[in-house]
């Protein structure tokens, strides 16, 4: 009960609108009738009121006419049936689009009313609205009475559900256009732009698809400004929003989502404040007659339906035509021509003001509104074919009109090749594919000094079953910019390399540079990259680099001076060799046991070796080479020095302890201690060497340097293996330096005893001042204390048992002989007693060498 009383008052409410429905129309009486409704005038001061002509409303209305006299022209499509138009002119305002809808469709809701004109049939469909926001309340109302409309401008994405199932659309939803305005704005790398559109549904839903695939393409662009402009303070608004364009000087770029009067308002506040430097892209044609008053427009883009011109329409645009189609408005129409030829100086170019309106006339909605009669058209012929058995004309006449309902179903089955391409409707009434025209504005001197807006087609975007590429640009664009070139429109310039965005505002940034160890290479990037382990960053934070090498190199100043040292102590080490050799049978020479001496000085050379490799870069054959012969060499040279030290004891019958004495060392015993020495090395070193060899070892200290060292060993037993051999090496250094500590007194140039045990507590110092360095820390350093200590033995037995002798050879000959070296013993035996000098060391001193025995009354 209560939906019918809702439904009688609904209908109470139309019936009252209908007395009021006063608009001038278009007539013709047909077989079947087809409602036009149009905004052939803008809007006026108030609602009841209509403003100035339109053009482009006007176009609209000759396309309908256009096409419904082809097809009544046209034998092969509804023969014997005639098209009949009633169209109506609702001024751009939404009462009165709905007051003449329910005039035109009255019979559907009176089916008990006689039709309040005599003679006027029912409307089989209706072609129009143009506006979004009017399309969208018509739907409802088309709904409603279960009656069909087809639009051919009204491009809201809201019109694509089923609320509106009944609105069929030759033109494409603007969920493409906003698809071709991104493609736009990518393809000139605008990234930071501001979008304006009127508050109805054509405005807020295009805008809000166009936010939505900047969503998409992961913000490729950002919409810094969105703002709409109310219809009832409109004029307010707009000066609002352009003083806050002229604000936002970094945003060059607005996109205009406006129909209808709204650009021409808008356009007269950018006069007005005198905004310039903006591209300005606009998502539906605007024309007006007085281009010139519009110079801000220059250098603009518009994206709009592709205009599929035809050539019949074209030819019969003629000022007769107009005239016989529309006497009412002609009064307008020759208004608007005289104000173009009051400027012209020769009233004799007024055929140049005819042709410029014709021109205007001109529209890409004209072939959308000419397929949509087509349309509707095919589906009756549909209609007729099906319905065509036995029946008179009259019957076919009275079952189209009580076969309305049938057009949803007929137009699902209506598929032919229009205008402006291949038609055919998807289950919400919608094209399925979509072309727009890329229009650029360009300010132009016209013959009589006036400044005229040209349009110049510069490119054409696509979304269609063959996918295709969407944007295609083929003419070159003029800007409005100093140097000609697309205007930059972003928040800040773009991030260097180097640098990153970080956000301030969901449409702006800063750029903060790169931190340490990072890098960014891309401009404009949100991001840095860490760089890999063993590199680092440049100082310009663009690429990453190989960490520096932190080990002590030959090149740098430490390697040079450590070097110096080596050189100088091989060329010492060398000629000392030499000269042993060149005096080889002096007494000196034979007193300081030559072949031992040899071998010492060759364990020189070979830690000299050891110091130059140490300089060289780490690697696993050089740690292999470093740690056996440090210890090896370590090994022979304290060998050799405890055959010194051991001869000497036994010679001068000197007892290292009380309970060791030692009454023969000859050569074999020299060597048999050597080997055993030697062995004894071996036993813990070869099995360190084979199951845990050393190998290099990168340290790398972040975004700061690597250090590769040698690591003596990697497992348990490893170290184990290595600490027993440093353990030997340790053990051994401390026996010959208490050895060498017992005998520091017997005369020193039989067997240099003071000299040795000077340089080996010099070995001791080196030992145990490395290896804790070895164990206990990491770096360059080492390799230091490692070059430096081992330089301090080599040159400490160098200076301590070769150079004094040496010096003697060479500079006091007088000292080496036989006499002299007899002296120095006889000497110390009177500062001594009880020294027996070994019988085997006395005959010795028969072929050169010191004889003798002798009292000493302390024992060492």
């Amino acid at each position: 009960m209560s939906r019918h009383k809702h439904s009688s008052q609904f209908y109470l409410v139309i019936f009252w609108l209908l007395f009021y429905a006063a608009v001038q129309a278009s007539y013709r009486e047909g077989d079947v009738m087809l409602g036009g409704l149009f905004s052939v005038h803008l809007q006026g001061a108030s609602e009841d009121q209509c403003g100035e002509l339109d053009t482009l409303g006007l176009a609209r209305v000759l396309a309908m006419i256009f096409a419904v006299e082809n097809i009544n022209n046209d034998s092969k499509l509804l023969s014997n049936v005639t098209l009949g138009y009633d169209i109506r002119d609702y001024c751009e305002t939404i009462p009165k689009a709905t007051r003449i809808t329910c005039d035109l469709f009255k019979d559907k809701c009176f089916m008990n009313i006689t039709q309040s004109k005599k003679g006027r049939k029912s409307i089989m469909a209706l072609m129009g609205p143009e506006e979004s926001s009017t399309a969208v309340v018509i739907g409802g109302c088309l709904h409603m009475l279960n009656v069909l409309g087809m639009s051919t401008s009204a491009t809201s994405p809201e019109l694509s559900s089923d609320t509106y199932s009944h609105m069929y659309r030759t033109v494409p939803s603007d969920t493409f256009r906003a698809k071709a305005i991104a493609d736009i704005v990518e393809h000139f790398k605008w990234s930071y732009i501001a979008a304006v559109g009127q508050d109805d549904s054509y405005g807020k839903n295009g805008l809000w698809s166009l936010v939505k695939e900047a969503a998409t393409r992961n913000h490729s662009f950002c919409v810094a400004m969105t703002e709409f402009i109310p219809h009832d303070s409109r004029f307010t608004s707009i000066r609002n929003i352009v003083t806050t364009l002229r604000r936002l000087e970094n945003i060059r770029v607005v996109i205009l989502w406006l129909f209808g009067s709204y650009p021409r308002h808008f356009f007269n506040e950018v006069n007005s404040q005198n905004l310039t430097g903006r591209v300005w892209i606009l998502s539906d044609e605007f024309t007006s007659y007085s281009d010139s008053d519009y110079p801000a427009l220059d250098g603009s883009i518009i994206v709009q339906p592709r205009s599929f011109p035809d050539v019949g329409f074209q030819k019969a645009l003629t000022i007769k035509a107009i005239h016989e189609y529309f006497p009412e408005w002609w009064r307008e129409i020759t208004t608007l021509i005289s104000n173009c030829s009051a400027s012209m100086e020769d009233t004799s170019n007024k055929g140049v003001c005819f042709q410029n309106f014709i021109n205007r006339v001109q529209n890409s909605y004209a072939s959308y509104i000419i397929d949509a009669v087509y349309s509707v058209a095919h589906a009756l012929d549909i209609l007729v074919q099906e319905s065509s058995s036995n029946m008179t004309d009259n019957d076919h006449h009275r079952k189209l009109n009580m076969d309305i309902n049938a057009m949803k179903r007929l137009l699902s089955k209506v598929n032919f090749v229009g205008l402006t391409g291949n038609i055919s409707f998807n289950e919400l009434g919608d094209r399925v594919s979509a072309f727009y025209d890329i229009v650029n504005l360009q300010v132009q001197e016209a013959p009589n000094a006036k400044q005229l807006i040209k349009h110049v087609l510069v490119g054409k975007w696509e979304d269609n079953e063959q996918r295709n590429k969407r944007l295609q640009l083929f003419e070159k664009i003029r800007w409005n910019s100093p140097a000609g070139s697309p205007p930059k429109s972003e928040c800040l310039e773009q991030c260097s390399p180097g640098t990153r965005k970080t956000i301030t505002s969901p449409c702006c940034w800063q750029c903060v540079s790169c931190p340490r160890g990072t890098i960014n290479p891309i401009p404009g990037s949100a991001s840095c990259i860490e760089c890999p382990r063993k590199k680092q960053s440049n100082e310009a934070r663009t690429k990453c680099v190989d960490l520096p090498l932190a080990n002590l190199k030959y090149s740098s100043a430490g390697g040079i001076v450590i070097l110096v040292f080596c050189a100088f102590g091989v060329i010492a080490t060398l000629f000392t060799f030499a000269v042993i050799c060149r005096f080889w049978n002096t007494p000196i020479i034979k007193a300081s046991s030559r072949e031992f001496s040899l071998v010492l000085l060759s364990s020189i050379i070979l830690l000299l070796a050891l110091v130059v490799i140490n300089l060289f870069e780490p690697t696993d054959t050089i740690c292999k080479i470093m740690y056996p012969c440090r210890y090896i060499t370590y090994s022979l040279c304290l060998s050799c020095l405890l055959v010194k030290i051991l001869r000497i004891s036994s010679a001068f019958q000197v007892p290292i302890a009380h309970c060791c004495m030692m009454s023969l060392v000859n050569k074999i015993m020299q060597a048999v201690i050597v080997i055993t020495m030697h062995f004894l090395m071996l036993l813990v070193l070869l099995p360190w060497i084979f199951l845990d060899p050393p190998i290099n070892k990168e340290h790398i200290l972040t975004d700061n340097y690597i250090f590769i060292e040698c690591n003596a060993y990697s497992t348990v037993i490893g170290k184990y293996l290595f600490l027993a051999t440093c353990s030997y090496i340790l053990l051994q250094t401390c026996f010959c330096a208490f050895c060498s500590f017992k005998i520091r007194n017997i005369p020193e140039n039989f067997s240099e005893a003071k000299r040795i045990a000077f340089s080996m507590y010099i070995f001791l110092f080196s030992v145990l001042a490395y290896h804790p360095v070895e164990f206990s820390m990491d770096g360059w350093y080492v390799t230091v204390v490692d070059c430096v200590t081992i330089l301090l033995t080599a040159y400490g037995f160098l200076c301590c048992i070769f150079f004094p002798k040496i010096y003697i050879v060479l500079f006091r000959p007088e000292l080496n002989n036989l006499s002299n070296i007899r002296r120095e013993v006889t000497q110390f035996s009177f500062e001594t007693s009880c020294v027996r000098v070994n019988p085997i060391f006395n005959s010795n001193i028969q072929h050169g060498e010191v004889n003798g025995t002798y009292r000493r009354t302390r024992v060492y």
